[in-house]
């Protein structure tokens, strides 16, 4: 469903990738791991055209997109759920999802899809009319997820969903992507600082450092960590007391 060839993303003078790869097959759940400033967010932004690459390009259902706007990608269906939700605190829950919806026309189907979220987050459907900045991080992070689902996506891409999040309520968040997936046929790419949480969700694993890609594979094949750690650190566990960082 998507490729991503030889990518180089700049930021002015600053490279924040070098050559990045990877591909996710339909259905999957893919998540891409790394410290901090190792180009994960720069990653999906490139994925979503918030940002073009300097070289390279990303291929979506076969066709090239990297030159597209993110309106017309997010028409292709594919959809982010940004780093920190960025959610519309002063609109109600009711009227963020709308905001996912703006592309669309067919409003039975609309009301019906923001039906089905108010299933999935039952918190949500109690609660729609309140203004969304009073929900909890991880009450936000269940609208954002909904506001995403409201364009009808074959792909979305989900940056951070753990982050400032209670243990149990990232289970959730996770116990919910996994069931979208089964339910709605979604393919799935999130970037993820934890790589052992990574190697639980996901199908294939994609691990950066210093904009680069330093591992690829199957989630199934890296459950030992070894490698992972090697890749995510530059050093393996025996070693970490010897290197700097």
């Amino acid at each position: 469903m998507l490729e991503v060839r030889d990518l180089h993303v700049q930021y002015g003078r600053l490279v924040a990738l070098r050559g990045v790869s990877f591909s996710i097959a339909e259905g999957e759940i893919a998540c891409i791991v790394g410290p901090n400033g190792a180009g994960k967010s720069t990653t999906l932004l490139t994925v979503s055209g918030v940002l073009k690459p300097t070289r390279g390009e990303v291929i979506y259902d076969g066709k090239p997109i990297s030159g597209l706007s993110p309106e017309a990608i997010a028409g292709l269906g594919v959809t982010q759920v940004p780093e920190g939700r960025h959610i519309f605190t002063g609109l109600t829950i009711e009227e963020n999802l709308r905001v996912g919806a703006a592309l669309r026309r067919d409003r039975d189907e609309t009301r019906k899809d923001m039906e089905r979220i108010y299933e999935t987050f039952p918190i949500l459907g109690q609660r729609k009319t309140q203004a969304a900045g009073k929900l909890s991080g991880g009450e936000q992070q269940m609208l954002a997820i909904g506001r995403a689902l409201m364009s009808r996506p074959k792909l979305m891409t989900i940056d951070e969903p753990s982050l400032g999040l209670a243990p149990k309520i990232v289970d959730r968040v996770y116990e919910v992507l996994t069931e979208l997936r089964a339910s709605r046929g979604l393919t799935l790419l999130i970037v993820e600082q934890s790589s052992e949480r990574a190697l639980k969700a996901a199908d294939r694993l994609h691990v950066l450092r210093n904009g680069e890609m330093q591992l690829s594979g199957r989630a199934a094949d890296l459950k030992d960590g070894a490698e992972v750690h090697k890749a995510y650190f530059g050093f393996t566990k025996e070693h970490s007391g010897e290197v700097m960082i």
